[in-house]
């Protein structure tokens, strides 16, 4: 593993895409992450075998008995009107832990009108994403895997599309270490009706690789994540900065890192922090720096009610708030 790092590196130090890896994809909104609790450990977080539903809908390898009957609702504010969210819930079919989830994206009520500026109506768009993910142990419950199927579905203003998506998940559990890696295929798809004919787009494909682990002797899990490994190269020129711009190897490396942790103050809470080095590189002004590229949250357990809560910088214009709420249909 540690030479198939070196290289992969290297190969993204000496190759030249200097291109973002944004703004090139239709159905992007599969990008935004809804799960409060990953949001605050900096936007990924898919290496992790407990109880938290959200866990599963993003990388189905983690699917297990522990997020059987329960129910996933998570709320994000977005900028301006905009609004996301999903929901979702777990259920158990011929020894089958399956989520149903649907995950949709609200970008307002907007003003229509003609040529000469006169207001002739009012039209909305949104995007939604229907999908069902199963997982199962492949060894020994050391090994897992998980395929989640979404159909996708757009509509802005007088034009929409569809398209068919997987997501491929693998984890590695070491209960003993209390330990788990995970390496998630997501967005692997197809679009079947494009919103122009005879003009088919790409999909927002990524490959993440995790690892979380709980130390021994504190209360403290820690999460990293490599972004967009099938990109090495995450650098692009930002053609209206006036900031020195390096695209050496070590901010290449950079680019990748994602690192988050949990601080369990109790057994029912916990204080979350993350911080996504690609958002800083990308996403801060020269001279007002801010807390662009990091987040923090909470969670909370209040008898059969898990609360989640983030707060995220993504821009110094401000930050985004996130609610989530998982809970257990059954009597405990």
């Amino acid at each position: 593993m540690k030479n198939f790092l070196f290289l992969f590196f290297i190969y993204g130090n000496i190759t030249l895409l200097y291109c973002q890896v944004g703004g090139e994809y239709v159905f992007d909104f599969l990008n935004l992450n809804t799960s409060p609790r990953t949001i605050a450990l900096g936007g990924y977080q898919g290496s992790l075998i407990d109880d938290d539903l959200n866990s599963g809908i993003y990388n189905p390898g983690v699917i297990n008995d522990l997020m059987t009957n329960k129910l996933s609702l998570n709320y994000n504010n977005y900028y301006t009107d905009i609004f996301y969210g999903d929901f979702g819930y777990c259920f158990n079919y011929l020894n089958q832990n399956i989520i149903a989830s649907i995950k949709f994206i609200d970008y307002g009520t907007f003003v229509e009108t003609n040529e000469f500026g006169v207001s002739v109506g009012e039209f909305q768009a949104g995007e939604y994403a229907f999908s069902l993910g199963s997982g199962f142990s492949v060894l020994d419950s050391i090994v897992y895997a998980g395929v989640n199927a979404k159909l996708a579905y757009s509509s802005l203003y007088q034009v929409s599309s569809s398209a068919i998506i997987l997501d491929v998940g693998l984890a590695y559990n070491s209960p003993k270490r209390d330990l788990t890696a995970s390496l998630i295929f997501r967005n692997i798809g197809y679009q079947i009706k494009p919103y122009y004919p005879d003009n088919r787009e790409k999909l927002p494909f990524e490959i993440v690789l995790g690892v979380s682990n709980r130390l021994e002797h504190m209360p403290l899990r820690w999460h990293l994540a490599l972004q967009h490994i099938e990109t090495p190269n995450l650098f692009f020129e930002h053609t209206n900065s006036e900031m020195p711009q390096s695209n050496n190897f070590g901010y290449a490396v950079l680019r990748h890192i994602v690192f988050g942790s949990e601080l369990f103050i109790h057994k029912n809470a916990s204080i979350i922090f993350g911080y996504n080095n690609r958002t800083r590189f990308e996403m801060i002004m020269q001279d007002r720096r801010g807390l662009v590229g990091f987040s923090c949250g909470m969670s909370f357990k209040i008898k059969r009610f898990h609360f989640y809560y983030s707060r995220s910088s993504h821009h110094y214009s401000g930050a985004l708030n996130s609610f989530g709420v998982v809970t257990n249909f059954q009597k405990q």
